[in-house]
């Protein structure tokens, strides 16, 4: 059985692909949203689960995963470097999907490019006026402590747990905008003309993630762009085709029944 670990839009199209493949497939997501994106396929089990050590373990031998299929964001390095370290440990194949970075733009004066997301707010800090954040919810926190919140603007998805977080964190709908994605460049140009932004934060989510169109909108109205680089971690396999990533996993499962037909 083959586990797919998803956090990301790509999720729905591998399952898809995956699904007239293989006739069984375990899918993970870690919020009602997840679940909802991925879609309905007959062959596709998803849980909703936020997997730790013990239940990752569990879940190999339970269920006799033989090939992990990381397709969860690349700022979850917390879940990959857990699932690497697993399938190390239990010698299963470990195979990496994401998105392509944005690093061709690194040399755009237009850009900071940061190592982490404290590094960001420090940076952040240094503007005067409002700060423009499309970094999700997670990291909201690290802003509020050091910034006062009446610069903060953080678009953020509509969803009502997310949005309890902004409010326990005190921001109200003046620092607010719940909107899913994706934006095109001309919505984000008119978002940060309209909002008086003095510069924006994001992650290199890739484009998929909708980065190039916030680099390309801020670009047109003059205001820079804080990017906060990918955790580096060492995936190991790693693939940026879909394809390529099929072909490998074709491979693998003719090693398999020919091994089980070696052993007969």
């Amino acid at each position: 059985m083959i586990l797919a670990l998803c956090g990301t839009s790509e999720g729905r199209e591998l399952l898809g692909v995956l699904a007239g493949e293989y006739p069984a497939i375990l899918a993970t997501v870690t919020t009602p949203y997840g679940v909802e994106c991925l879609g309905d396929y007959p062959t596709v089990e998803v849980l909703q689960t936020k997997l730790q050590q013990e239940e990752f373990e569990k879940l190999i031998e339970e269920r006799q995963i033989q090939v992990v299929v990381d397709i969860s964001h690349p700022y979850a390095e917390k879940i990959s470097t857990l699932a690497i370290n697993v399938c190390r440990e239990k010698k299963i194949h470990y195979l990496r999907y994401e998105r392509r970075t944005t690093e061709q733009l690194q040399e755009d004066p237009n850009i900071l490019w940061v190592e982490d997301f404290p590094e960001a707010v420090q940076l952040a800090k240094g503007f005067v006026g409002r700060i423009f954040l499309t970094i999700g919810s997670n990291h909201l926190t690290t802003f509020v402590k050091e910034i006062p919140k009446e610069r903060l603007l953080a678009r953020v998805l509509p969803v009502s747990k997310v949005l309890l977080s902004c409010e326990e964190l005190g921001l109200n709908p003046d620092n607010i905008i719940a909107m899913k994605g994706p934006f095109s460049e001309e919505m984000n140009r008119a978002m940060f003309a309209m909002q008086d932004v003095s510069v924006v934060v994001t992650k290199d989510s890739g484009g998929a993630g909708g980065t190039l169109d916030k680099l390309r909108a801020a670009k047109a109205v003059g205001i820079p762009v804080i990017v906060i680089k990918r955790p580096a971690v060492d995936y190991g396999e790693v693939y940026y085709d879909l394809k390529e990533l099929m072909n490998t996993l074709k491979i693998l499962k003719e090693e398999k029944v020919s091994m089980k037909l070696d052993n007969v």
